[in-house]
């Protein structure tokens, strides 16, 4: 008869409190742990993008009031950038960028080459010059041409006014939303595969200690008690992601503290197993002991019983015997001849 599954919340529950239900989880199917796991690092990345696009539309709103207020006259005429400076504008907005360096000039290669090398001295930037904008990102640098982002958005011509009025209001809601379903899709992708990737790690550590314990547990089961045991990590990482976005508080050690509470579940695992083990061997030997006490009793009783059969049968063998004898004697004082009187 099947048992009825535990509900998702319980699943999390029993990881993370009920030590001594991991012996059944190591027994459970692969699918079914994995889709556990899927599901936690689901809720996982949902809060860790909601955060990160809430940080995001901080920084976009301060860049567009500074935008607003500091950055001079601005026009995007025929796929062209006009900024009302004679001179390069450099900005450090300390938004989304590091720095924004703003110059619409007919410029040589030899000056843009000069504000790349400045732009890479941070770890983000920006470059925005007549016909294109160059973004470094931290993980490389990449262009784009105005007119390709104006055939791609089918934009026409923008004054300032009309740039701030675009990037605000449903756009800047779009946006958002569009920010959110990219980051969501990287991001559970990323932490799906690492924490994968940990399961296999805490499940290699696991099998060789459970060796040093003389315990003998298969590979995949140990991946499995991995898989459970970094919940209570995953979820103290997940609150540390919050309260570092609330409260701009670090710990320092904080990877160290998460390999050493999975290494603390996966030997609580472990050791859980091995009692539950000893336990079932000890109620084994009981049953053995039993089931050789109760033989003993059956071969006593079989014992018994052919005695009493043998016995049944050599008082029968005797009552026939003598059954026998007397009907001898009866023969022999029939045919006997007369004496005396009656010869």
């Amino acid at each position: 008869m099947q048992t009825k599954e535990d509900s998702f919340i319980k699943k999390i529950i029993s990881s993370i409190k009920d030590f001594e239900k991991y012996p059944e989880m190591a027994i459970k199917p692969f699918s079914m742990i994995l889709n556990y796991l899927v599901k936690l690092m689901l809720i996982f990345t949902f809060v860790v993008t909601a955060i990160s696009v809430y940080k995001v539309s901080i920084n976009i709103n301060n860049a567009i009031e500074y935008f607003k207020n500091e950055i001079p006259n601005i026009e995007f005429v025929n796929n062209k950038l006009e900024v009302d400076s004679k001179e390069k504008i450099v900005v450090n907005p300390n938004t989304i960028l590091d720095l924004i360096i703003i110059d619409t000039n007919e410029l040589a290669e030899e000056q843009i080459q000069s504000y790349k090398e400045e732009a890479n001295k941070y770890d983000t930037s920006a470059i925005i010059l007549k016909d294109k904008v160059i973004v470094n990102t931290g993980a490389g640098i990449i262009q784009y041409e105005y007119e390709e982002i104006a055939n791609i958005y089918n934009l026409g011509n923008m004054t300032k006014q009309e740039m701030i009025n675009y990037f605000t209001g449903t756009n800047l809601s779009m946006l958002y939303v569009g920010i959110f379903i990219i980051s969501f899709i990287w991001l559970f992708i990323a932490y799906l595969i690492s924490v994968l990737c940990d399961s296999l790690i805490f499940g290699i550590i696991g099998y060789v200690t459970g060796l040093i314990l003389r315990l003998q547990i298969k590979f995949i089961a140990m991946i499995k008690l991995a898989m459970h045991a970094l919940t209570l990590p995953i979820l103290l990482n997940l609150l540390y992601i919050i309260v570092q976005a609330v409260f701009n508080f670090e710990i320092k050690y904080f990877d160290v503290m998460y390999i050493g509470v999975t290494y603390i579940y996966i030997i609580a695992a472990i050791l859980m197993i091995k009692s539950d083990l000893i336990k079932r061997g000890q109620e084994l030997t009981k049953i053995i002991e039993e089931e050789e006490r109760i033989k003993a009793e059956l071969e006593r009783q079989k014992e018994e019983e052919k005695q009493e059969e043998e016995q049944r049968k050599r008082k029968d063998k005797e009552k026939k015997d003598e059954n026998s004898q007397g009907k001898e004697e009866e023969n022999k004082e029939i045919g006997s001849e007369p004496q005396g009187e009656n010869a």
